[in-house]
């Protein structure tokens, strides 16, 4: 979502809770000013009137897809990832952001280093994953035995969503294993964990209602 200098959005209340990542600019609201490289989540039933100043904004967001009195918390959750300590990875450096035992739900930001192997773990195998770009690029192979396989490329805000696996894993492309990063590397949105049967079972807005 991109904001112009200046603008004002109406008060309004999260019936499903709300996740956002500040990308460019400063997102305001009557609690704060929050600039680019924070994490905001708000909890199902938290209101707020955003603003933007002279600088305008641009945010990632996700929208009513939080458990309903499943271990989220009833406090905003504010993270400043560029100025959080990361922990060492075999890939680079990662920050652990956001996680639910009850629901699977884990949220971190990923750096990765150049031409480098982006590896999936068992969060992801077991529950699903979805990726975002922040900075840099991911490359993922054709899911091939050789070298030359194509690749498609998801250059700064590509978007990847890859289900839980199953027994046996599915065909090429959504094998993962030949995820990696660009010759500049990447910074990389990661939500692990959240696209079980049970995990979108427990999220507050289903389907239904949201059809009704």
């Amino acid at each position: 979502v991109q904001f112009a200098p200046h603008c004002t959005f109406p008060k309004h209340t999260h019936i499903g809770g709300e996740e956002f990542v500040v990308l460019e600019g400063t997102f305001c609201d009557e609690y704060g000013s929050f600039p680019k490289g924070t994490y905001v989540r708000n909890p199902i039933g938290s209101a707020h009137a955003p603003y933007v100043e002279g600088d305008g904004c641009v945010i990632m967001v996700k929208l009513l897809q939080m458990a309903d009195d499943v271990g989220e918390g009833t406090a905003p959750l504010y993270v400043h990832f560029d100025d959080e300590r990361k922990e060492s990875t075999e890939y680079g450096s990662a920050l652990n952001m956001y996680c639910n035992d009850q629901t699977g739900e884990r949220v971190q930001m990923c750096w990765v280093q150049p031409n480098t192997l982006f590896p999936v773990d068992d969060y992801a195998v077991i529950g699903g994953e979805e990726l975002f770009v922040i900075q840099g690029s991911l490359q993922l192979g054709g899911g091939g035995e050789g070298e030359d396989d194509e690749n498609d490329e998801y250059v700064k805000w590509g978007w990847l969503r890859f289900p839980p696996l199953t027994t046996p894993p599915p065909p090429p492309p959504l094998h993962r294993n030949k995820l990696k990063a660009g010759k500049n590397g990447a910074q990389i949105y990661r939500k692990t964990g959240h696209l079980t049967s049970k995990a979108l079972s427990m999220e507050k807005m289903q389907l239904a209602t949201l059809e009704e």
